[in-house]
Parts: structure tokens; C-alpha cells; sequence
């Protein structure tokens, strides 16, 4: 079992055993605070060792380029790994944890203060509400997409078909 996998076994048995009522309502109740020591791209980050991607989010990725409303290129995916990086990296992130991928990545919904981090970026238009997983961004995303914020400002690639081409 890899560490950081194991790191969180133990932590959700202990949070199990501390407060049984409330790890029983859902299926993952772990949160706290955490310091962020590398933004990877527009929904990734790092902790020390663990690997965390936000919930209901998906960003470009970071070499993606997008296309303004004049026909210029500008890359979206740096946007969007800086506009996180602004973010997430002024202050400890409150987080919870929704579920755990495929690959080994802690799926958490961070606050940076009062601020949903996943919200603000699609708000902003800068990451697409990832449907496939979540609905909760839906409503950021569909004003991002009537104010031309963003990505919405011109013509871009969904990041999961830009993932499958590259």
C-alpha cells in the first residue's frame, strides 16, 4: 500500500472511532487544514507527499492554449494553474474529502477562507464544472458562460477532449 494511501486508511479510521455517528452519515467525513507546497495545474495540487485534484472541477491542462475572441491564442492552462495558485497558496486551505480516484488522488472540496477554490475558478472561467462526477458548479459555470469570462470568451477545447487527443 502506497504511504500516502495508508496516511488516510488511518485517518478515517480515526475520525471512525472518534465520531462514529458522523462517519457513519457519510461515506468519507475526513477535513482539516492543509498547506499547500505545489500547485500542479488547475485542479491539482499537492500537500507534502499527498496529491489532492478538487471536487466537480476539471481546468485545462497545462500546456492547453486557448483562443480569444479576436482569434489569439493565450494559455488557458497557466491561467488557470495560476489563478489556483493565487488562491490556494496565500493561506491554509480547509478541506474535505470526498473520495479517493483511481490513481491514488484525494478528491476534496477546499476553502480558502470562506471561498469554495473550485467555485471561484469555474466562476471565473477558468475550469468547467465536470458533470461527469458533480452538478455543484453547473450554475458558476453557466454565468462564467453568459458574462464571456475566461475561457468563455472565446472558443476553447474541454479539457477531458484535449486529455484524449494529447
Amino acid at each position: 500500500m502506497k504511504k500516502p494511501a495508508l496516511i488516510i486508511t488511518a485517518l478515517l479510521l480515526l475520525q471512525a472511532a472518534l465520531n462514529p455517528v458522523a462517519a457513519s452519515d457519510r461515506p468519507f467525513s475526513l477535513q482539516g487544514e492543509i498547506n499547500v507546497t505545489k500547485v500542479s495545474d488547475g485542479d491539482s495540487l499537492r500537500s507534502g507527499p499527498l496529491k489532492i485534484r478538487l471536487h466537480g472541477i476539471d481546468a485545462p491542462e497545462l500546456k492547453q492554449t486557448c483562443t480569444d475572441n479576436s482569434g489569439a491564442s493565450w494559455p488557458c492552462g497557466r491561467a488557470a494553474r495560476d489563478a489556483m495558485a493565487e488562491i490556494a497558496t496565500t493561506t491554509p486551505l480547509r478541506c474535505v474529502l470526498m473520495d479517493v480516484d483511481r490513481y491514488g488522488r484525494l478528491i476534496m472540496r477546499c476553502f480558502a477562507g470562506g471561498t469554495d477554490i473550485a467555485e471561484h475558478l469555474v466562476a471565473s472561467g477558468l475550469a468547467l464544472a465536470y458533470r461527469r462526477y458533480s452538478t455543484d458548479y453547473v450554475a458558476a459555470e453557466t454565468t462564467a458562460r453568459e458574462d464571456g469570462r475566461g475561457l468563455w470568451s472565446g472558443e476553447f477545447e474541454p479539457p477531458w477532449d484535449w486529455r484524449r487527443r494529447n
